[in-house]
């Protein structure tokens, strides 16, 4: 019996998952000073370095939906009333499911390494409706996304009205599933789905965190580039850059539970093509995250976000749950 590398996957995530948690059991009952749970939500938003020699494994599982329904007119409309030629209304349904593993590690007190390994499986399900007929049909894939590595660096230390700086630096591989070559039926539809971009790319920012008890205040902003590919039937393909900025505050409850709401705007430019613009592939997303951070013991945390798109080319829902772990 040879398992395929989604189940190779999937069965080593479950073991870990088993494993660390069946680790933290035996640590539970330690007498060492339960961490804030704003430490987990600072982290998680690169806010906070790990301490030296301290290792944070992280399983996590991300959940997104998106619903859009497109008119294409075939035709010419007069007195934008009358439509003469063929109407053909399009809906399309988009899920991901996303299973990955965080890794943190506190090379110094003030320079952590870090690094992601996605996997995710995709749904879609395409809808036609011309006239009085409808077509539909459901698309899945599932592959391991692109891999990030990536390192944060603690330039300031909070003291009075100056907050903490964390410069913080990644770079995206392109190990998923890349979007050139993907076959279509006569439809349009895709026989299968990409799960990553295709593409080497960079991303450098900065964020800033002031505490105001028992408020903390964040926010950041990034510059992300893709590098342009020379791909077979296409040409040289770049997918367009974006700037990313978020602004949030978390609010201890309790010594064990932390609330936060914030607010995250990615802008795309242009894909190009042979140096030309592609049309309709800049992107506006603006997200509101609302979430929670429960500290299970000193050495765990439990993150759970919920996340409501605000803008056209965003995600309808997203749905996240972390379970941080130190070593």
């Amino acid at each position: 019996f040879i398992m395929n590398l989604k189940d190779v996957l999937l069965t080593t995530l479950l073991i870990v998952l088993i494993f660390l948690f069946e680790l933290n059991l035996g640590i539970c009952g330690d007498n060492k000073k339960p961490p804030s749970a704003e430490e987990a939500i600072l982290q998680e938003k690169g806010g906070v370095l790990v301490l030296k020699g301290t290792l944070v494994v992280e399983p996590g599982f991300q959940y997104s939906h998106t619903s859009r329904t497109r008119i294409a007119i075939s035709g010419f409309t007069i007195l934008e009333a009358i439509v003469i030629g063929q109407i053909k209304t399009e809906d399309i349904k988009k899920d991901v499911f996303m299973g990955y593993l965080n890794f943190r590690y506190g090379l110094l007190d003030n320079l952590q390494l870090e690094a992601q390994i996605p996997y995710l499986y995709r749904r879609e399900r395409y809808a036609y409706k011309e006239d009085s007929s409808t077509t539909e049909k459901t698309v899945t894939d599932s592959n391991i996304g692109d891999i990030t590595f990536g390192i944060s660096y603690q330039l300031l230390y909070e003291k009075g009205s100056i907050p903490d700086v964390v410069l913080n630096f990644k770079v995206k591989t392109k190990t998923g599933k890349d979007p050139y070559g993907i076959e279509s039926d006569a439809l349009g539809i895709p026989k299968e789905l990409p799960t990553g971009n295709g593409h080497w790319g960079v991303s450098g920012g900065i964020t800033l965190v002031k505490r105001s008890d028992p408020a903390v205040l964040f926010g950041g902003i990034a510059y992300f580039y893709n590098f342009k590919r020379d791909v077979e039937d296409y040409g040289e393909m770049k997918p367009g850059s974006s700037v990313d900025f978020n602004i949030g505050m978390a609010y201890a409850l309790n010594e064990k539970l932390s609330t936060y709401i914030s607010y995250d705007q990615k802008i795309y430019s242009h894909t190009t093509q042979e140096g030309k613009d592609v049309a309709g592939t800049d992107f506006n997303v603006g997200m509101l995250y609302f979430g929670a951070s429960y500290v299970i013991s000193s050495k765990s945390f439990l993150n759970f976000s919920v996340g409501i798109g605000l803008t056209n080319d965003a995600p309808d829902v997203t749905v996240e749950i972390r379970f941080p772990i130190k070593f």
